[in-house]
């Protein structure tokens, strides 16, 4: 019989998402909590959580994600509440509905705190912080920022600067430097503007990172676990024959057969101006994930 942190690895680490989910949110929920982070370590007086955390707090929260899943209404009220139009505050709803109906070891003390100052009458913003929460073990007060980010890399493939998002602005080593730098010194900087006495920072960034065909080169001081998917051009000549186009909510948990089957596989790239995300389809299962890129897209050259 395999351990439980063995049956959680199989489970998730592999390319194949959590059957044992019927329910779509519900396995978006299991994606946010146990997919492997983007970076982990310890920066700037911050915890970065890791794979093996996320699996952990997974295996804690499965008995409530299985009794969600007979019965999602709570969780799609909360989403349908949150009223998500991009997917970052999508995947903020759903860590606030892991710490607040969830898990067993976290409680949501408060979200979205906006902190200001005044400067010659004038309010100023000086930045929001995701979440307090409190870890019921220790009684730990913990900031904890969260993101959810998919890039692709350029040559040189070490340099975090040559990742980009679906926004040409967005890059990995400009997010990295903002939270590190700004986002998780926030209530050191500013503690007096909350009434909460932190204990810890931490912070989780989940998602995807996209390499070109038979690339494996990972940017420097990224988890050697994380998620990747591939990109390619309108023009080459390997792109797969069944695909599925997905919408930017689909882009979290990996599709089942069922989400399969009510998708149209997609064969025809050559019209599309855009970039588009899509989910490679071989013997109705999800094998990875794709971009496809329009034959005029163009990476920003190196500064």
């Amino acid at each position: 019989m395999m351990s439980k942190c063995l049956q959680t690895t199989v489970f998730y680490v592999g390319k194949k998402l959590p059957e044992r989910f019927k329910n779509r949110l519900v396995r978006d929920l299991a994606w946010v909590i146990a997919s492997p982070p983007l970076v982990s370590g310890s920066f700037t007086q911050t915890h970065w959580w890791d794979n093996k955390e996320c699996l952990n707090e997974f295996d804690d929260c499965l008995t409530a994600l299985l009794a969600l899943d007979k019965n999602p209404e709570p969780l799609l009220i909360h989403i349908n509440e949150v009223k998500c139009c991009r997917l970052g505050l999508r995947f903020e709803a759903f860590i606030s509905f892991w710490l607040s109906s969830v898990s067993p070891n976290y409680k949501l003390l408060a979200q979205n705190i906006q902190l200001n100052e005044f400067v010659d009458g004038q309010k100023r913003t000086i930045g929001e912080v995701d979440f307090i929460i409190e870890e019921l073990k220790s009684g730990k007060i913990i900031h904890l920022e969260v993101a959810v980010k998919f890039y692709l890399g350029t040559a040189p493939y070490t340099d975090l600067y040559r990742w980009f998002g679906t926004n040409l602005n967005d890059q990995l080593g400009r997010k990295l430097d903002h939270l590190k730098q700004h986002q998780t010194q926030l209530l050191i900087n500013y503690s007096d503007k909350i009434s909460y006495s932190i204990d810890e920072r931490h912070c989780i960034i989940k998602g995807r990172l996209f390499y070109p065909e038979d690339q494996k080169t990972a940017p420097k001081g990224i988890a050697k676990n994380h998620l990747r998917g591939r990109y390619l051009f309108q023009q080459e000549d390997s792109i797969p024959s069944k695909l599925i186009l997905l919408e930017k909510m689909e882009w979290l948990a990996e599709f089942t057969p069922k989400d399969i089957s009510g998708h149209t596989i997609q064969n025809d790239f050559s019209k599309s101006k855009r970039s588009h995300c899509y989910a490679e389809i071989i013997n109705n299962t999800e094998f990875q994930r794709i971009f496809c890129l329009p034959k005029t897209f163009q990476f920003p050259l190196p500064p």
